[in-house]
């Protein structure tokens, strides 16, 4: 690490699960609920970043396009008014929707060698924004950050993990940890 700071490069994850603008709204749904992540970037097929899907988007979107519809005919065949092919189709339709139809396509996004007490303030100052793609001077994807690597950044190992092999080493030194 240079200039004694620790960076986001230092503490993003590298290894990025992705979406596509064509991926449907099942793949996403089936992210979400594989990986408990708040949020997927969206990459063209060369890892330049195009959006971002989160949890928030999700919603919002299926609220606004689908979940009234749904309710309303789920209503009507609890009462036996209505045949459950329009349930069917509604969800069909729902499924269809595509990825670069309700990503977010001005995400918030951050330099590798940004300060992580600057990437602090960016979540304090954003408050749905989670997680942060991390991105080089191309717009391609390289990493991604969340509030929970801010968080796991006080664990001790963790910190240790971050020191050693550095330019920090004679902390942990000090602190008898090496």
């Amino acid at each position: 690490m240079s200039n004694n700071v620790v960076k986001v490069e230092n503490i993003m994850t590298k290894k990025v699960i992705v979406l596509h603008a064509e991926d449907n709204i099942e793949k996403a749904t089936q992210l979400f609920e594989e990986y408990d992540y708040d949020g997927f970037p969206v990459v063209n097929e060369n890892g330049r970043l195009l959006g971002i899907v989160t949890a928030y988007d999700m919603v919002n979107h299926s609220y606004n396009t689908h979940l009234t519809p749904m309710i309303s005919i789920l209503e009507d065949i609890s009462r036996q008014k209505e045949d459950e092919k329009k349930l069917a189709e509604q969800f069909h339709n729902a499924k269809a929707v595509k990825i670069k139809d309700m990503m977010n396509i001005d995400p918030l996004v951050i330099s590798p060698e940004v300060r992580v007490e600057d990437l602090a303030k960016e979540f304090t100052e954003h408050h749905r924004v989670n997680p942060i793609p991390v991105i080089d001077p191309d717009k391609n994807l390289v990493g991604i950050v969340s509030r929970l690597d801010i968080i796991k950044f006080f664990d001790e190992k963790y910190l240790d993990s971050i020191l050693q092999g550095s330019i920090h080493e004679g902390v942990l030194k000090r602190l008898d940890r090496l």
